[in-house]
C-alpha cells in the first residue's frame, strides 16, 4: 500500500530504491551533485530526504517544517541547480533548506492564503514559478517571484479547472503547465 522508489539500467534491470515499509514518492535527480531527492513519509507527516543514485546515503533534509499542502497527490518541490538547495510548500508558505538540512528560511506567503502546490525554479536561479489554489485544488493562480520573495508578475488567475505540471524553461522565457480547458 506505498509508493517505491525503483531505477533501472540500459538493460532494464531494475533496482529498489526504497523500502515497501515506508510510503516514499516524487524523485526528482539532480545532476550536478548526482542526488536524488524523495518525499517519504515520516510518522504522520511528508519530509523530504536524499540519496545515492543506487539507494545508499539517505539522508533527512526537513525536520522542523514539512512538505505539506492541500492533497500530497500534487505537491512538489524543487531543487537549485546546482544541489546545493531545495525549495518547498508548507501549505501557503515557501521555504528554501540547504541540500544538508541547514539554512532553513521562509521565502514566501501567499497574500491571499491559498495554498502552493508547486514550484519551479529557473536554470539561473533567479526565478521561482508558483502554482497556487485554493482548499479545493481549484481558482488556481500562477506567478513568478524573485528569490527575495518579490512578486514579479502573474501568468496565470481567474480560470476554472485544474492546472498542473509548471515548469519553466531554460532561457526563463516560458512557463509551461496543463490547463483543463473544460472546467471541470
Amino acid at each position: 500500500s506505498n509508493n517505491v522508489i525503483y531505477t533501472a539500467d540500459e538493460l532494464g534491470n531494475e533496482l529498489q530504491l526504497t523500502s515497501s515499509e515506508v510510503n516514499s514518492y516524487r524523485p526528482r535527480k539532480n545532476m550536478q551533485i548526482k542526488k536524488i531527492a524523495y518525499i517519504s513519509s515520516d510518522g504522520s507527516q511528508n519530509q523530504i530526504y536524499t540519496m545515492n543514485p543506487d539507494g545508499s546515503g539517505v539522508f533527512k533534509v526537513t525536520n522542523s517544517i514539512p512538505v505539506a499542502g492541500f492533497n500530497m497527490e500534487h505537491v512538489n518541490y524543487c531543487w537549485s541547480t546546482n544541489g546545493s538547495q531545495l525549495i518547498y510548500p508548507n501549505f501557503d508558505k515557501l521555504y528554501r533548506i540547504n541540500s544538508n538540512g541547514g539554512g532553513l528560511i521562509q521565502l514566501f506567503k501567499t497574500p491571499n492564503g491559498k495554498f502552493i502546490s508547486e514550484c519551479d525554479w529557473s536554470q539561473d536561479g533567479s526565478k521561482i514559478v508558483l502554482k497556487v489554489n485554493d482548499i479545493s485544488g481549484y481558482n488556481v493562480e500562477i506567478y513568478v517571484i524573485n528569490t527575495s520573495g518579490t512578486v514579479l508578475y502573474e501568468v496565470l488567475s481567474g480560470f476554472n479547472g485544474a492546472v498542473s505540471g509548471l515548469n519553466i524553461s531554460v532561457d526563463n522565457e516560458k512557463i509551461v503547465y496543463t490547463r483543463d480547458v473544460s472546467g471541470y
